[in-house]
């Protein structure tokens, strides 16, 4: 004999018996989510239509569609407000980084050497940048490694960054759905593409309708308003 199903509508109410074939339409029809009760035949039990194997993959499709649906319906942030939010993450990140590179410094115990008093040529100009050498690369090291994490675990865990969270926006895929660290990841590394265009990569915000800069092109993403 057929399984059959039986659901609890949205109204409250009873529906069914129905086949799978049936329940499957139901839920392309929208009548079925993935906390909709469902009782099927063969248990006699009463459970979430999340958990039932036969129609995870229509669920998912349903669930991936509206959020698809959710995030072209969402405005795009824009040029002027992507810029602000990325001003506050510069201030923040200038703090945290100055912080710590001064502690590094103090643990360290290095020392600036100090401007040369007399300057006669362009070589004692250029030996003394070439002594600055060595602290000017961890210096840039320290504020690589603190806007990597900075963006990859705020970008990963929360789809923004203080600056986006500040203006209501997130980051997400191109199908709606979180970005993840590994997104986050690559997506720092996109941008440094658009740093060394001279920020031509950012440019594109302002001239694209969909508002995604050089680096959500190569990572698939999106800058959304998640508050209006």
């Amino acid at each position: 004999m057929e399984t059959q199903y039986k659901i609890i509508g949205g109204d409250g109410r009873e529906y069914g018996p129905a086949t799978i074939d049936e329940l499957k339409s139901w839920i392309k029809d929208g009548r079925v989510a993935g906390a909709t009760p469902i009782w099927r035949s063969d248990t006699g039990l009463w459970s979430p239509a999340a958990q039932f194997a036969e129609i995870r993959g229509e669920l998912t499709q349903v669930i991936a569609a509206a959020g698809l649906a959710a995030v072209n319906a969402a405005r795009p942030v824009g040029f002027w407000a992507r810029l602000g939010a990325y001003l506050v993450d510069r201030i923040i990140l200038s703090i945290v980084c100055g912080f710590i590179w001064e502690t590094i410094v103090s643990a360290m115990g290095w020392k600036f050497p100090p401007p040369p008093q007399n300057v006669q040529t362009v070589q004692d100009i250029l030996a003394y940048f070439q002594s600055l050498g060595p602290l000017l690369a961890y210096q840039m090291l320290v504020v690589f490694a603190c806007g990597f994490f900075y963006e990859v675990i705020f970008n990963g865990s929360f789809g923004a960054t203080l600056g986006k969270m500040a203006i209501g926006a997130r980051i997400v895929r191109v199908d709606g759905s979180r970005i993840g660290y590994g997104i986050a990841a690559a997506r720092w590394l996109a941008e440094r593409l658009s740093d060394i265009t001279c920020g031509v990569g950012y440019l594109l915000v302002a001239f694209r309708d969909d508002k995604r800069a050089l680096h959500d092109l190569i990572v698939g993403t999106r800058v959304i308003f998640v508050r209006r």
